[in-house]
């Protein structure tokens, strides 16, 4: 399992690719960040490891309520 800041790292680097992912897909900003969120509140394992590593499940919960917050949800 990652620790806080391996999760944190991943997190951010999916959150990134996701919100490029949905803008190019033609969602405003605003969307793209609500559709990267949800996609990331999937998440179980870091996407970027080739062994899956697990995502410590505190820390993630806590970037998604920092980026709801972010976007006023």
């Amino acid at each position: 399992m990652l620790n806080e800041r391996e999760t944190t790292l991943a997190l951010e680097e999916a959150m990134r690719g996701n919100v490029k992912f949905w803008e190019r897909q033609g969602y405003d900003e605003r969307e793209a960040f609500i559709k990267a969120i949800e996609e990331i509140e999937e998440m179980t394992t870091d996407p970027g490891s080739p062994c899956g590593d697990k995502l410590d499940v505190a820390t993630k919960t806590k970037f998604i309520e920092y980026r709801k917050l972010d976007l006023g949800l």
